[in-house]
Order: structure tokens, then sequence, then C-alpha cells
């Protein structure tokens, strides 16, 4: 355990799952200029986690990305995050999902070693001189003058206090975990590992209203035991696709990453790891049977479990009960590492008892003779609805205190680091007192996400889908850069590296657009010509690398961002129109303090809902369930009386 002492820390990071780990990082990037107002001193960050061995790792699916998900990583590197180094570093396959599909709903994808993956965003986390880790579990928060001041941590030697200017709370499912596999139940937030217990009772004292959620994860099976020739092979992409910009980029040697210690793995080679395969097989009616007639010895069936799962990762008996005529479901076989046997089964997470797990798994086809090497299982935690943060992820009732991952009712790796990376951000931005970020849900899927979680109680572990952004063609994996990263840049969360190629990659992206510009193929312009069905890509590259001069202007996401702009440039500028006429309602605030229960003519159930969600702007106000037009037009026409008032 690292040696502290108290009222040494800016920020106390409390989890070192994949929020924890963002917040860190970014709190870490932000504070390593040293503060002219701290006595010279560069800012620090304490990451209090029960095990530090444990800090990154992939508790559920071995994988990063995919669907929706690929573009918040994607935004997680134009904003100088962790997630997309770790993932670039340690994958085993690389593919982007609905490829033939247009670039809107592509999403970037990567199966991950998952023990490589563990160690390297800890080794990661070690090139940041600033942090500090914990060994600990936290039992309070300390509250002083109104603020979430430091944290009571309880460590091998007793309780030691941390005192610190911010804490960033990500406890994923460790508060008051409860594991079930069949009727038997064990208490942890994950197998081998104990649960965080103090901390819910800390903020019920505090006044915070607690709920309960449940997940799950399947069976591993040992790969030896599994007839791999008998199924449908599904191979990664024959040219892999990086998640972070600075992964095998063919000039980081110009930008000098190779001598970076952080990025020095991902700039000799892409991709890092041997490539594997992953492999389809399938449940059928005979397996369906099987779990219907066990039931009654399924958790979330006979009544042990009560609290919802989730609805778009639903285990495989809930799968056989609500699609009833389905006579067959997908199950990927993925490989968990290089370094071990180990199989996941993707597709029939569950909790049902071990002898009934066996059946299902020896009833699809390859794996009948398989040997299960850890059971799934269902996990219970206590969560904190959302409508009690802001969209900043800083608490309402406790200035000070920030909330990311799944306490905020998510499900997910990059719903946690997309949550974990804006608190790290907000949180050294409210000690320097400079204004809050919140990311519109124009502006990025982590603005989505973060919209929904502050204006819908999360019934069920929240899940991004594409489907959940209005404007997704104008927040796609390709264009995340030139959308975050000159904000990033400009809040200071980039490194040096990520700085040098955010700069080179401006003047790259000038170039490419000035050859589109100016450049004809086949004696039209390259702009019109794109614009063809029969364009192709490989061609657009030699064209703009040979106008440009610039070998970047011709190359990944620059590219094919230059690309997609041009080919869906009349539905883009439609979109964009539809944001600007949207912008007033975004952009008008809301008072803190307005009690929704006086405003004249408004219906009681408008005035509860806005009283509890207490939403940030009128934009905000119109996505609460219970809110109608009418209603917004009384509370916009309260709020301009108030500041007329003011005014006057």
């Amino acid at each position: 355990m690292a040696t502290v002492d108290a009222a040494s820390f800016d920020v106390i990071v409390i989890g070192g799952g994949h929020a924890g780990a963002e917040a860190a990082w970014a709190s870490c990037n932000l504070l390593r200029e040293v503060w002219l107002d701290s006595g010279g001193r560069a800012g620090r960050v304490a990451l209090v986690t029960i095990d530090p061995g444990k800090t990154g790792v992939m508790s559920c699916n071995p994988a990063i990305g995919g669907l929706a998900k690929g573009q918040i990583v994607r935004e997680l590197d134009a904003l100088g995050g962790l997630m997309p180094l770790a993932a670039d570093a340690t994958g085993i396959q690389f593919r982007v999902l609905n490829r033939s599909k247009g670039p809107a709903v592509r999403g970037p994808r990567c199966q991950s070693d998952k023990y490589a993956y563990a160690r390297e965003v800890q080794r990661l986390l070690g090139t940041r001189e600033n942090l500090t880790v914990v060994t600990g579990a936290v039992e309070d928060l300390v509250v002083e003058g109104g603020r979430c001041a430091g944290v009571g941590v309880r460590t091998a030697e007793g309780v030691v206090g941390l005192r610190g200017g911010a804490v960033v709370l990500t406890t994923g499912t460790f508060m008051r975990g409860l594991m079930h596999t069949g009727e038997r139940t064990e208490e942890g937030g994950r197998v081998g590992e104990k649960p965080a217990v103090g901390i819910s009772a800390s903020l019920a004292g505090l006044g915070f209203e607690l709920a309960r959620l449940k997940t799950g994860t399947p069976p591993r099976l040992k790969a030896g035991t599994i007839d791999f020739a008998s199924l449908e092979r599904q191979p990664g992409d024959d040219e892999p696709e990086a998640f972070s910009d600075l992964s095998a980029h063919p000039l980081a040697g110009e930008f000098g990453l190779a001598d970076q210690a952080a990025y020095g793995r991902v700039a000799e080679r892409f991709p890092v790891l041997e490539q594997r395969d992953c492999w389809i097989t399938r449940t059928s009616r005979a397996v369906h049977n099987v779990i219907r007639a066990n039931l009654e010895r399924a958790p979330m069936y006979n009544g042990q479990i009560e609290t919802a799962g989730p609805r778009y990762c639903p285990s495989i008996e809930d799968k056989v009960v609500r699609f009833a005529d389905r006579e067959a479901h997908h199950v990927f076989l993925e490989p968990e590492s290089l370094e071990t046997d180990e199989i996941y089964c993707n597709g029939i997470s569950t909790s049902l008892p071990g002898d009934v797990q066996e059946r299902v798994v020896r009833g699809m086809p390859g794996c009948e003779r398989a040997e299960i090497l850890r059971y799934g299982y269902a996990v219970e935690y206590d969560m904190v609805p959302p409508h009690q943060i802001d969209a900043t992820t800083m608490t309402k009732r406790l200035p000070g205190l920030f909330l990311a991952g799944q306490i905020n009712g998510t499900s997910g790796y990059e719903e946690a680091a997309g949550q974990g990376l804006l608190a790290g951000l907000n949180a050294v931005r409210w000690l320097r007192g400079e204004d809050f970020v919140r990311f519109g849900r124009e502006e990025a899927y982590i603005g989505v996400l973060m919209d929904d979680l502050v204006t819908k109680i999360p019934r069920e572990p929240y899940r991004m889908f594409t489907s959940r952004a209005e404007h997704r063609l104008l927040l796609r994996a390709d264009n995340a850069w030139d959308r975050l990263a000159g904000r990033a840049h400009g809040w200071g969360l980039l490194d040096e590296a990520h700085s040098a190629l955010y700069r080179r990659r401006e003047a790259a992206s000038l170039a490419a657009r000035r050859v589109l510009a100016s450049a004809t193929v086949d004696g039209v312009g390259l702009g019109q010509w794109l614009r063809r069905p029969d364009a192709a890509e490989d061609r657009v590259a030699a064209v703009v690398a040979a106008g440009s001069g610039d070998a970047l202007a011709a190359h990944g996401s620059v590219l094919r961002s230059l690309i997609a702009d041009e080919r869906y440039r009349g539905y883009i500028e439609r979109q964009r129109r539809e944001v600007e006429r949207l912008r007033e309602h975004e952009t008008t605030a809301l008072p803190t303090d307005l009690d929704y229960a006086t405003v004249s003519g408004l219906r009681t159930e408008a005035a509860l809902a806005l009283n509890r969600f207490r939403p940030a702007t009128l934009g905000q106000a119109s996505r609460i369930e219970g809110v109608n037009p009418s209603d917004l037009m009384l509370v916009r026409v309260r709020v301009l009386r108030g500041d007329q008032r003011r005014a006057s």
C-alpha cells in the first residue's frame, strides 16, 4: 500500500475499473503542470482500490468497442483517453461491425487479451508520476462546508483519512454486490473479490436515493475441449483498424512517439499481438427445453433476484422466455487471452445452476465435450439513480462529489470510461473554478449518454446504441478527432503526444480539403466524383496524397472523414440545420432553485418530474418523461419573466 498523508490530494478517484482508470488518467493529465496557486507543487491524484492488481480488469466480455460503443472509444481517443491505447496494444482481433453499411452506424471493435489489457492499463497509469495508488476499501465520505472533502479508507493497517478537493466515485458492481449461481449466493462484486459495503450506508446517510440493478456473465470454456473444426469461423479484418490515431501511425516516428514511455508499444507496430479467430455456434430447441424445465431454479424467475437486468443483453433464460418462438440463438465463442485456454461464450449469460449450465453448453454444436472452467453468474449491486447528478457527472446534493460508471446505472466498459473521463475533467475544472464541460447530444455519443441518464431513470442497465443518437451522421467514428480534439487541446486534456498529433492532423485535414476543392477525376471535380457509387477509396487516397504532398492527409480517419463528409453532404447539412433550430432550447438555462410547483398552470405530473430531475436546460426538460410542449412553454415564460425582473 502506498504511504499517504492527509490533505495531500487534489482529486481522489475511488475504484480501479474502466471508469476509475479513465478518471484518474484525465485528472493526472490536467494536473501534470505545476499549479501556481498551490505552492509550486504539481496537482496530485489518488486512486483508491481494494486490489490494485485488478485495475483495468475485464470482468465480463473481453472486448472493446462495437456498435455505438466503438464511437465512444474513438471519442475517448480524441479526448486523450486511456482505453483506446490499451485496446490497440492488447487486441487479438480487430473488426469493424456494419462495414457494409453507412459510416454513421459502423462500429470498430476489438477482441482483447483480457490479462494483457489489465496489465497495459496499469502500465499506462504508472507513467503518470502524479498518481498515487492506495490499497483499501472506502468506508465513508467526508463532508465539510457543504462539499465532499475526502474519504475514509479501510486499509490493512486500519482506517486512513484522505482529504481531497474533489472525489470521483466509480464503484462498478461492488456496492453491496451479491452474486448468484442457481440457489447459491455469495457476497462480492465479481468472482473472488469482496463487496464494498460501507459506501452504500454513507451515501444513504447523506440523503442519496439508492436502487438495485443486476447484470450477468456467461460460462467460460476450455478451448482444448471444443471441436472448432465443426463451427463457423469468424475472422478479423484483413487490414485491422486501430482505435487510436496514435497507434501504428505511418508517421509515428515523425512525432517521436516511439520514445514516449506511454506509447512505445503501439508505435512500433500494429497490431501488437498475434491475431486470433472467433467462432459461431448456437443453442437449439433441445437446449431451450432444458432451460424451460429448470426456470424454477433460475434466480431471475424464482424470486431470488427481484432487480432488473439488461434488456438489450439478456440472459439465455430471459431470451428463451421472451422469444419463445425462436428455435436457436447465436453464441459467439471468443478467446479471452493468448496466455490461457479460456473461451468466452458470448450470448449465454446465465445464473442457472452449474449442472444446468453444463447441459446447455454441451447441447451446442462443437461443444458436446466442452469443459466449463467457470460457471456464469448474475450479480446484484447498488446504484445511485442518476436524476441525482448533473450532465457533468457531479452530484446535485453534494458539490465536489462526482459519480461515473455502473453506479449511474450504465452497463459496459465503454460507457463507464466515457463517464470516467468526463468526471475527471470536470473534477479538476471544479477545483480551478472553471466552467463545467457538458457535451451536447449533437457533439458526442458521450453527450447522448449523459443526457439520457439525467433525463430518464434507468430501469435496467443502460447500454449505448446508434439508435439513441438522433444526430448520428454527425457523430461518426471517423470524425471524432474533428469534433473533439480541438476542444480537448484547449482544456489541457491532451498530453504531449496527443497534442503533437492534433496539430499535425489539423494541417493534414486542411490540406486534404484543399485537394477536394481543386482536384478532378475523370474530368469532374473530386467532390462530385466521390458521390458516384463506384468511386474507389484507394483512388481517392492516391489523388489526395499526390495533391497535398501529405501522407497523413491520405491516411486513416482523416481520409475516411473527408470521404464521408462529401458523400453525405446533403444529409449532414440537413442535420446541422436541425441542430441549429433546437439550439435555443439547449442553451436556455433553468434556475437550479426553481420550485416548479409554483409555475402557474403547470400540470402536477410535470411539476413533480421537473422537481425530481432538476434539468439544467430547457432542452433537457423537453426530454423528461411526463413533460409535454405546453409545459415547456409555461416554464419558458416563467424563466424569461425572472430574467426580465433581474435585469430591471
